[in-house]
C-alpha cells in the first residue's frame, strides 16, 4: 500500500513538473483564493442565518405583543408573521393558519415555541388579549421557517454567482499578471537559446524597466554574464590569433634555415651559424611556451596557500641581482625598501610579480629606475622608470595577455611575449590587492601594486 502511494505521489510530482510555472502558480493561488471565499462564505451564510432568526424572533414576540395590546394594530398578516386570534377554548376567531401548521399546537405565553410539522417548520408565540376586559382569549403569531430558508438559499446563490464571478476574474488578471512577470524569464530563454544557435555573445536583453525586483535583477545579472562571456571569448580569440603570430615566425625561421642549411651550407662556420639561429628561434618559443604554462597555472588558482612572507627581504634579495644588471647596462638603479614588512602570501608569485616590474622597467628604461617598497595604510611596491611611457588609451589593456604597446615603437627594447604584466595582475589579485599605472610618454612610467596590510 505504501509502495502504491509513493509511485502515485511521484507520477503526480511528475506531472505537475511538466505543467508550466505560470499555470502552476495560477491554479495555486486560485485554489487558495477558492477556499478562502468558501469559508468566507460559510461563515457569511451562518452568520446572517443566525441574525435573520434572532430578528424574527424578536420581531415575532413585538407584533403579537403589539397586537394583543392595541386592537387597530391588529393584522392577519404582517411582515410575514401570521396573526391569529383564538378563544379561551381554542376556537379560531379572526385571521387564518398558515398551510401545514397544526391546530392542536399548545399555547405558548412564557417563550418563542418551534414546532415541526409534516415537512415544515414554524416559530409561534401566544400572548392573552389585554385591550378587551373580561376577554379570555389570546393571540397567536405564527412564521413559517421556510421564509428564512429561502433567505438563506438567496444568499447563498448570491454569494454562489459572486464568489464564481470573482475568482474568474481574478485568476484571469492574475494569470495576464503572471504572464506579464514572468516575460523576462521568457526572453531570457531565448536569447540563450539564439545565442547556443547562432553563437553570438554580442545578443543582450533589452527594453527592461528597471524595476529594482528580482526580474530585473536577473535581467541585468543575466546581461552581465553575457558581457563577460563576450569579453572573455573575446580574450581568448586574441591570445589564440597572438599566439599564432608569435609562434609563426620562429617556426618560419627555423624552416628557412634547415632547408638552407640542408642545401647549401658547405662550410663548419656556415652550419654553426645556422645552428645558431635555430637554437635561438627554439629557445624563444621554449620561454613563450614556460610562461604560457605558468599563465595556465595561475589562471586555474582560486585561492593560495599564505603563509608569512618578509616582503623587505624579498625585495633586498631582487635589488642585489639587479643592480649588478644595471650597472652591465648603463643603467642607475636607486631604491627605497621599508624594514620589517611581513604579509601572508606566496613568496615566489610575489618575488616574481616584482621581477617582472623590474624586468619591464629595464627593457623600457632610457637612464634611471626607482624601485620602492614602503608600508603606510597599506603596502606599495612600485616600479619607476624614464622610459618611452604608456600611452593612455593602452593603460586600461596592458594588464591582458600577449598585449603589447604600438609593437612597432618597442620592437627593439621589448624581446617579450606581453605576459608579465599580466602575470603580476593576477599574482595582486590572488592577495586582495590592487594594481596602478601613470605614466608619462617619453618622460615618467611608475607601475604599482597595493597590497592589504593584516594584523
Amino acid at each position: 500500500m505504501i509502495a502504491f502511494v509513493k509511485r502515485c505521489f511521484h507520477y503526480v510530482e511528475s506531472l505537475l513538473m511538466r505543467v508550466p510555472l505560470a499555470y502552476k502558480i495560477t491554479s495555486w493561488y486560485s485554489i487558495f483564493l477558492v477556499l478562502m471565499i468558501g469559508l468566507l462564505a460559510v461563515f457569511v451564510i451562518q452568520f446572517t442565518h443566525v441574525w435573520d432568526q434572532n430578528e424574527m424572533r424578536t420581531e415575532l414576540q413585538e407584533n403579537v405583543i403589539e397586537a394583543a395590546s392595541h386592537p387597530k394594530k391588529y393584522k392577519p398578516f404582517d411582515d410575514g408573521v401570521f396573526l391569529v386570534v383564538y378563544s379561551h377554548d381554542g376556537i379560531v376567531l379572526r385571521g387564518s393558519l398558515p398551510d401545514g401548521f397544526p391546530k392542536s399546537a399548545p399555547p405558548s405565553f412564557d417563550a418563542i415555541t418551534e414546532i415541526q410539522a409534516e415537512q415544515s417548520s414554524f416559530l409561534y408565540y401566544d400572548a392573552p388579549i389585554q385591550y378587551r376586559p373580561g376577554m379570555q382569549g389570546y393571540i397567536r403569531g405564527i412564521v413559517p421557517m421556510n421564509v428564512l430558508d429561502r433567505k438563506t438559499n438567496n444568499m447563498f446563490f448570491a454569494l454562489l454567482v459572486g464568489g464564481v464571478l470573482f475568482v474568474t476574474i481574478a485568476t484571469i488578471g492574475g494569470f495576464w499578471i503572471i504572464r506579464r512577470g514572468l516575460k523576462p524569464v521568457r526572453t531570457v530563454a531565448d536569447v540563450a537559446a539564439q545565442i547556443s544557435l547562432k553563437r553570438d555573445l554580442s545578443e543582450r536583453i533589452e527594453n527592461i524597466p528597471q524595476s529594482g525586483d528580482i526580474m530585473y535583477r536577473l535581467v541585468s545579472t543575466f546581461n552581465n554574464m553575457l558581457s563577460s562571456l563576450e569579453d572573455a571569448s573575446n580574450r581568448e580569440k586574441r591570445f589564440n590569433a597572438d599566439i599564432s603570430h608569435e609562434l609563426r615566425t620562429p617556426i618560419a625561421v627555423i624552416q628557412a634555415e634547415s632547408d638552407y642549411a640542408r642545401q647549401y651550407v658547405s662550410s663548419i662556420e656556415e652550419a654553426k651559424e645556422s645552428f645558431e639561429n635555430i637554437f635561438t628561434q627554439s629557445k624563444g618559443m621554449t620561454d613563450m611556451v614556460t610562461q604560457l604554462l605558468e599563465i595556465a597555472r595561475l589562471d586555474s588558482l582560486k585561492d593560495i596557500n599564505k603563509v608569512p612572507v618578509s616582503i623587505s627581504d624579498v625585495a633586498n634579495q631582487l635589488l642585489l641581482t639587479y643592480s649588478r644588471l644595471a650597472k652591465d647596462k648603463g643603467l642607475t638603479l636607486t631604491s627605497h625598501i621599508d624594514e620589517s614588512i611581513i604579509i601572508p602570501g606566496s613568496q615566489v608569485l610575489l618575488q616574481q610579480a616584482m621581477a617582472n616590474l623590474l624586468d619591464n622597467a629595464f627593457k623600457f628604461a632610457h637612464s634611471t629606475i626607482h624601485f620602492e617598497v614602503s608600508a603606510a595604510d597599506v603596502i606599495t611596491i612600485s616600479v619607476q622608470d624614464d622610459g618611452i611611457g604608456v600611452p593612455e588609451e593602452s593603460i586600461p589593456m596592458i594588464w591582458d595577455r600577449l598585449y603589447q604597446v604600438d609593437p612597432s615603437r618597442t620592437s627593439k627594447e621589448n624581446k617579450g611575449l606581453g605576459l608579465g604584466l599580466y602575470f603580476v595582475h593576477n599574482v595582486v589579485l590572488l592577495h586582495d590587492g590592487t594594481v596602478h599605472v601613470e605614466s608619462t610618454p617619453n618622460e615618467r612610467t611608475l607601475f604599482m601594486f597595493q597590497l592589504p596590510i593584516y594584523e
